[in-house]
């Protein structure tokens, strides 16, 4: 009786900490539909993961095809014309910009097709994030309110990047750590019960 109470409490404990560990994985990398802006960046992407500021792009073999970061909540409060201007930003895999996309705004729609028309929102292709803030990009003429609140918005996005550990220097390294340590005490634990199971049929 006293086995049958030991087996029951192993089997028990190895069920809670497996339903403790996968919430902890699910938060370190959460996945998203992929974007349609991603898609024209990435045609053959199929997963977002996200970690923290930045989100791995894969396609469905799990090879990273680079990564998106957001302005927002960096870029809050910085306006254009006539609204914020929130982004979404893509990098390859050597974190190199592809594309700036200006994502759902009220700023005035005449302005955003001028700036992208001029080429502002592709004037920081190509280059790192470093690169990226010392760039000097001209206001394009008849949209400067715009813009500015474009160049403001990206600045604010690439400075919180700088200040956040990116996902292959941290993210990757937390998420592995999670599933090294719940392994192993996982592995414990069996290598317990199959210990107790012998000593009862002995």
């Amino acid at each position: 009786m006293i086995n049958m109470k030991k087996n029951h409490i192993i089997i028990l404990s190895v069920a809670v900490m497996l339903m403790a560990v996968l919430p902890i994985h699910s938060f370190a990398q959460q996945q998203y539909a992929v974007p349609e802006q991603i898609i024209k960046v990435f045609p053959t992407a199929s997963t977002l993961n996200k970690e923290g500021v930045w989100s791995r792009v894969l396609d469905t073999k799990g090879t990273l095809l680079g990564y998106v970061a957001y302005s927002k909540p960096a870029s809050d409060g910085i306006q254009g014309f006539n609204g914020e201007t929130p982004l979404m930003v893509i990098f390859d895999a050597k974190k190199k910009i592809c594309k700036v996309f200006i994502l759902d705004n009220d700023e005035t729609p005449k302005f955003v097709r001028r700036v992208e028309k001029e080429g502002l929102f592709d004037a920081w292709n190509g280059m790192t994030i470093d690169q990226a803030l010392d760039a000097n990009v001209d206001a394009v003429s008849g949209a400067t309110f715009t813009s500015n609140g474009v160049k403001k918005s990206l600045q604010a996005c690439l400075q919180n990047l700088k200040k956040n550990v990116s996902p292959d220097e941290n993210g990757s390294l937390i998420s592995s750590s999670v599933w090294y340590v719940a392994g192993g005490a996982v592995l414990l634990c069996v290598v317990i019960c199959i210990v107790v199971v012998r000593k009862r049929r002995h």
